[in-house]
């Protein structure tokens, strides 16, 4: 009897520490009781992480010795959520951020300056050997019809400078419409795919959009400074297209923390006002337009650690190529951050993904990783679009 005490003793911490539990949840506005999309869900002392959907929707996996979810997000107070032996699906209510602002000021230069040192200071930071795990997924929309769907987990071993990187995919899925055309728009899909998975991490930690912004004399700018309570200080700066520019410019917002210099979020798309002048380019054996060009992300500085949380990509564009295409294409990508590990770390190089898209990986999965890992969770909408694709 003793003895199998003693067994039983030993093998406890083993089953203690094997233990998972599924959180689901919403996060709401205390004050609105409207839904936060874009929240960082994380797990108290791990790196492990998701975000909120556009229905502030989250589900976290996490470890019963890990029993604290904390939630950030820019203009709402941090919040830590202790988790109970009877929870199971959350609602969780933030109250927004109380800042206290100082004048609006319109500056020209100054400000395009300082929002470069902070893009400089940042790509510096992340300039590191880092393991980023990650969700990842696709859309893809032909003449405003889906037509494919593919998301995964993903490894990107990156080599310190600007997110260079290689891909692991560990499992995937892919789903597209199946009609009499779909083996060809395929085809298509992957000559004119827009947006490189492989290029995911340099493609946020590279800025290049908002570099290219702040080199540009097309734009103004408007700061605004803003301290919280417990003197935090953030600069909130919009990006203003001038009026008289006839081109395709951008518009949007970009913020940082004023102490470190490093970026928070950025939120850029084309100016409503100037669609009007985005050209057709003829590049020879084929022409396009890009009708709209949205970009967001965000990073968190958590410590030493400044980490990229999520990415967006989303392009519409029209593509002619003589008689074979004449379609307008929408993109949309999404990548999360679900994991951070820092160091050197050995992989088989010849099982790197090789592809442009994460579509070409197929279905390959051990487990409904969907339903229980940390992903984005999807809305009602694209619940309703994969299943379409998926033939259900």
């Amino acid at each position: 009897m003793k003895k199998s005490i003693f067994i039983i003793l030993l093998l406890y911490p083993l089953f203690f520490f094997s233990q998972t539990r599924i959180i689901t949840g919403v996060v709401k506005d205390i004050v609105t009781s409207i839904p936060i999309e874009g929240v960082s869900v994380g797990i108290k002392n791990t790196n492990g992480g998701t975000i909120t959907n556009e229905e502030g929707k989250f589900r976290m996996t996490l470890n019963i010795i890990n029993n604290v979810l904390t939630f950030n997000h820019l203009n709402y107070n941090q919040y830590a959520y202790t988790i109970l032996a009877t929870d199971d699906n959350l609602e969780i209510l933030l109250e927004p951020k109380s800042y206290t602002l100082q004048e609006v000021v319109i500056r020209n230069q100054p400000i395009n300056e300082t929002v470069m040192e902070a893009l400089k200071n940042s790509k510096k930071q992340l300039e590191k050997s880092v393991l980023l795990s990650t969700y990842y997924r696709e859309f893809i929309k032909v003449d405003d019809v889906y037509t494919n769907f593919s998301d995964g987990l993903l490894d990107y071993n990156i080599k310190r400078k600007s997110g260079a990187s290689d891909l692991y995919v560990n499992q995937s899925r892919a789903y597209d419409l199946k009609d009499s055309t779909s083996a060809q728009r395929q085809k298509m899909n992957e000559a004119i795919y827009f947006y490189d998975v492989r290029d995911a991490i340099s493609d946020a930690y590279n800025l290049k959009k908002l570099k290219f912004i702040l080199q540009s004399k097309n734009y103004d700018y408007e700061i605004e400074t803003k301290n919280d309570d417990k003197g935090n200080t953030i600069e909130v700066v919009t990006v203003i297209p001038k009026k008289e520019v006839k081109l395709g410019l951008n518009c949007g917002t970009v913020v940082y923390d004023v102490k470190t210099k490093l970026i928070l979020e950025i939120d850029l798309k084309k100016s409503p006002e100037h669609k009007q002048y985005i050209d057709e380019i003829n590049a020879g054996l084929f022409r396009f337009k890009i009708n709209e060009e949205c970009r967001k992300a965000s990073f968190k500085i958590d410590g030493d650690n400044y980490i990229l949380v999520y990415n967006q990509n989303k392009l519409n564009v029209y593509f002619k190529m003589n008689d074979r295409i004449d379609n307008t294409y929408e993109f949309l990508s999404d990548l999360v951050t679900t994991d951070y590990k820092e160091g050197e770390f050995d992989f088989d190089r010849s099982k790197r993904h090789k592809e442009r898209s994460l579509f070409s990986s197929g279905n390959n999965f051990k487990e409904e990783y969907w339903k229980t890992k940390n992903i984005i969770l999807l809305n009602e909408e694209e619940e309703k679009i994969i299943n379409t694709l998926n033939g259900k």
